[in-house]
């Protein structure tokens, strides 16, 4: 059963360094062939001051913040059944490289579809710069539970 009372639970915030041979690594890993994204040269021809990320790193520097796997242990869920159903991302600034990101998550809420097979838990991340919020994400984590465990066997 996932612990209901932690919904309001907010992380402590994390600075992270968006580190630029991270973000061309991502790239790589991605497929990202847009220079913009790895090249200071493409960047600043683009009118950049460095390299932009793309939205989805902000994903690797949530997870190094704290991941959804230390969230669901918080909550008491087996890793067993979970499934990442979904994520987006609000971009309110640019991200560069060599910005320091402040991440927190805050679980937002937990609820059950088809009489308990399902528990949906979604989670809210922030990231802030010096300069204020940059982002945030919503991602919504799929448990499926065993309603009955000798169907699972």
């Amino acid at each position: 059963m996932t612990d209901r009372s932690r919904v309001g639970f907010t992380t402590p915030p994390t600075l992270m360094d968006v580190d630029a041979w991270r973000v061309k690594l991502f790239c790589q890993a991605t497929g990202e062939t847009d220079p913009v994204y790895w090249d200071p040269v493409a960047a600043q021809a683009a009118g950049h001051p460095a390299c932009p990320v793309p939205p989805t790193f902000l994903k690797a520097i949530e997870g190094e913040h704290f991941s959804s796997a230390q969230l669901m242990k918080l909550l008491d869920v087996p890793l067993r059944g979970v499934l990442h159903a979904e994520q987006s991302f609000e971009c309110l600034a640019p991200v560069h490289a060599g910005d320091r990101i402040e991440v927190s998550r805050t679980v937002s809420d937990i609820y059950d579809k088809k009489e308990g097979a399902f528990t949906f838990i979604v989670v809210d991340t922030h990231y802030r710069a010096a300069a204020g919020p940059v982002a945030t994400s919503r991602q919504t984590i799929l448990v499926r539970n065993a309603l009955n465990p000798a169907a699972s066997a």
